[in-house]
């Protein structure tokens, strides 16, 4: 399941992802870039994919502070934002007035934990 997260240039998060992405933009192969995306109402092109030794960078935006931000649209809820490890393929594209990024491999609900599956508290 792909997820979108967009970040606009108003954002108190929107300095940190351009750094992020002029980062990946200098240290990723121009042949694995994806050229563009549509999401819901944002368009995103010169799509960077996030290489796994460099996700905790992605992981340190703590996109869940701005999950109720007006600067943030997502179609994932907090749950979501909070569950996102370095397992998850992310790709950050250049929007026109911000930044969409794409997740790829969210799981949709918690996992079971637990002898039982389930915490017995």
């Amino acid at each position: 399941m792909s997820n979108y997260g967009y970040v606009s240039e108003q954002s108190r998060k929107s300095k940190t992802i351009r750094a992020l992405y002029e980062f990946l933009k200098a240290n990723v192969s121009r042949n694995l870039w994806k050229s563009r995306s549509d999401r819901q109402d944002f368009e995103g092109h010169n799509g960077i994919p996030v290489p796994l030794q460099e996700r905790h960078r992605v992981l340190a935006l703590r996109l869940h502070d701005e999950h109720l931000s007006p600067y943030f649209k997502t179609d994932m809820n907090l749950f979501h934002l909070l569950m996102m490890d370095e397992s998850i393929e992310v790709v950050v594209f250049e929007s026109g007035s911000g930044w969409l990024l794409e997740f790829e491999g969210l799981p949709s609900g918690p996992q079971p934990f637990g002898q039982q599956g389930h915490d017995t508290r």
